[in-house]
């Protein structure tokens, strides 16, 4: 008779979640290269087909305001309080170490794609690679699935919603994406095709982060959270002021 092995569980999150994980960002990632062959070649014209006329002046202000939910400005402010509120829940620096280290891997990766690939926007009416442009991909579109998705993340594992709960932030993240691509494509800031790779780009690092913060112990994490650091501060304040008391 088979014994059961005693890691089984360990196993068994591993083969489906962590390697499901790992294997979605392949998939992702496969794509992302076709998308790019495709928009390098073939695709061009779909790009031009895909390029509005300028929307009327009376749609400008509303169409600005929608494109700053893909802005740095805008979203890592609304990320850092959600870790911030993580961190403290589970007082552990662990959420922030996660979000820090997949901004910056995002961050690192639009740069590397678009100085690479050197693809200018509409307003130049040549789709081409190669030719000093920053356009390819989007940083919005990353912005919106990377950041806002570590947002519906972090509240989901750390914070103990409810399911209706975790589906309405994975799904206001997907009305957030496909808002954040209509936009840009309305404002012809963006050809299709470099919407369409910010996304898989920020799908691809979201991916790998869930992945590894499974894969990575909680034995790893780095202990204590905001609360503490503002423990040991009231504990010095209040050391201070009973020096100079029990010194006399």
């Amino acid at each position: 008779m088979r014994r059961p092995r005693r890691d089984s569980g360990i196993d068994d999150g591993w083969d489906s979640e962590i390697s499901s994980g790992l294997a979605l960002a392949g998939f992702l990632a496969l794509v992302l290269a076709a998308v790019t062959l495709l928009a390098i070649g073939p695709l061009a014209k779909f790009d031009a087909y895909f390029t509005l006329a300028p929307p009327p002046s009376s749609w400008l202000p509303a169409l600005h305001l929608l494109d700053r939910i893909g802005q740095r400005a805008v979203c890592l402010p609304i990320l850092a309080v959600v870790v911030f509120l993580v961190c403290r829940r589970q007082r552990s620096w662990r959420p922030a170490v996660v979000a820090a280290v997949s901004v910056f891997g995002l961050n690192l990766l639009v740069l590397v794609l678009k100085v690479t690939l050197g693809r200018e926007g509409p307003y130049t009416v040549d789709p081409s690679f190669f030719n000093g442009g920053m356009a390819y991909p989007s940083g919005h579109s990353a912005n919106i699935v990377l950041v806002y998705g570590l947002v519906a993340y972090l509240l989901s594992k750390y914070a103990s919603p409810s399911r209706r709960t975790r589906a309405v932030l994975w799904g206001a993240v997907a009305v957030l994406s496909v808002t954040m691509l209509l936009t840009s494509l309305t404002l012809d800031w963006h050809w299709f095709a470099d919407l369409v790779a910010g996304l898989l780009v920020g799908g691809i690092v979201l991916e790998l982060t869930i992945s590894l913060d499974r894969a990575v112990p909680v034995s790893a994490s780095v202990q204590g959270g905001p609360q503490q650091v503002v423990e040991r501060i009231r504990a010095l304040r209040i050391g201070q002021r009973r020096g100079p008391e029990s010194s006399v």
